[in-house]
C-alpha cells in the first residue's frame, strides 16, 4: 500500500512570479519538475504541444488531475522516470529556503545551504534538455547561491537572471539555465 505524503504546496508569490516568467516561453516540449499545485504545468500548457510534469508526492498529482484531465503527470523523483526524452523548456520552483532546526516542511526545506533540493532537480534534469533548450528554477537570496553558481560552472553550463523580485525577508530570482552551445 502506498502512504500519501500529502505535501500540497498552494500557490504562493513564488509560484505565481514563476508562472508569470514562464507564459513569455514557448516550443514543443516542456518539463515541469515538482509539479505540486499544477499552476506552471497550466501556463506551459499554453505555449508548448507536449508538457509533462513529475512530482514525488501522488497526492499533488491527484490534485492536479482533479483540476484538469489534460496533464501528463508522473510520480517520481525529479525526472528519474523519464528515460531518453528531452524537453525545450525545463522548469522548476524547489523548496528553496534552508533547514531550519525543529522545524520539518517538505514543500520549502531545500536542504542545509536551501541548495540541496535544486541541485538534486538540476542533476536530474541536465540530461533531458534539448541542445538549445532552456531551465528556468527559482532561487532565494537566503539560499547559498554561491553553491548553485559551482555546480554550474562544474557542469559547463550558462546562467542569466530572468527576472527578480523583492520580499520583505527575502528576494526570488528567477535563472534561466542552458548549456554551451
Amino acid at each position: 500500500m502506498r502512504h500519501e505524503v500529502n505535501i500540497l504546496y498552494l500557490p504562493s508569490d513564488d509560484s505565481i512570479f514563476l508562472s508569470n516568467v514562464v507564459n513569455q516561453y514557448h516550443g514543443v516540449t516542456a518539463l515541469e519538475i515538482g509539479t505540486n499545485s499544477g499552476i506552471i504545468l497550466r501556463e506551459l500548457l499554453k505555449n508548448f504541444s507536449i508538457v509533462v510534469g513529475t512530482d514525488i508526492d501522488f497526492y499533488s498529482l491527484r490534485h492536479v488531475l482533479k483540476m484538469s484531465r489534460n496533464e501528463r503527470v508522473i510520480c517520481c523523483d525529479a525526472a528519474a522516470a523519464l528515460g531518453n526524452m528531452i524537453f525545450d523548456m525545463i522548469v522548476f520552483n524547489p523548496p528553496y529556503l534552508p533547514t531550519i532546526k525543529n522545524h520539518s516542511d517538505k514543500t520549502t526545506d531545500g536542504g542545509s545551504s536551501g541548495i540541496e533540493v535544486s541541485i538534486h532537480f538540476l542533476l536530474s534534469a541536465i540530461d533531458k534538455l534539448s541542445s538549445n533548450g532552456k531551465i528556468l528554477m527559482m532561487v532565494s537570496t537566503l539560499s547559498d547561491i554561491e553553491e548553485l553558481d559551482t555546480f554550474i560552472v562544474k557542469n559547463n553550463l550558462i546562467k542569466k537572471e530572468i527576472a527578480q523580485k523583492a520580499l520583505f525577508y527575502e528576494t526570488l530570482k528567477i535563472i534561466e539555465i542552458s548549456a554551451y552551445a
